[in-house]
């Protein structure tokens, strides 16, 4: 998604996590998406891995 589309006909974010242990976690997301999304951005790199832990990466996510 690009940075000038809009969420507005998003109801929920799924986004699969990776954990340094090697489960996945499952988070769902239905309220301010436009600011998650943000955050998922800025806090991760193009290679989906966590900037601050390089260890914990998306794995998978799907806007609904």
């Amino acid at each position: 998604m690009s940075e000038t589309e809009s969420t507005n006909n998003l109801s929920i974010l799924v986004t699969a996590v990776m954990l340094p242990t090697g489960a996945i976690e499952i988070i769902t997301n239905s309220f301010r998406l436009d600011e998650k999304i943000k955050y998922l951005r800025e806090a991760y790199d193009d290679d989906f891995k966590l900037k601050a832990n390089a260890a914990v990466k998306i794995v998978g996510y799907m806007l609904v």
